[in-house]
């Protein structure tokens, strides 16, 4: 559900810990803070979810778009993606844009 949202680029699971109680992570892209924030709020109304920290970037240190329809892409995707049956927990960080 959270993934949909216009905005989410990834969204993913990561175990939790008493020291920060958080396990479900989604990166959301606006223009300005307040652009972040209604969508976080739209997420947190649509999933019943109103316990959560918002978390900003401060520095990007790199990105790499990736073009989903290419030949390097289909060679990417053809060594990372899981195998039919694969328990979706066990996703690398590499591999996560099988989710897009």
């Amino acid at each position: 559900m959270m993934g949909s949202f216009r905005g989410v680029s990834h969204c993913y699971h990561r175990p939790a810990y008493p020291e920060w109680p958080y396990a479900l992570y989604t990166m959301v892209h606006g223009m300005k803070e307040e652009d972040c924030e209604k969508i976080i709020q739209g997420i947190s109304e649509a999933t019943g979810i109103k316990e959560y920290k918002i978390l900003y970037s401060t520095v990007e240190y790199k990105k790499d778009r990736i073009d989903y329809f290419s030949d390097s892409f289909d060679g990417w995707y053809s060594q990372h993606r899981l195998p039919a049956g694969a328990a979706p927990h066990l996703r690398t960080v590499a591999s996560y844009a099988d989710i897009y």
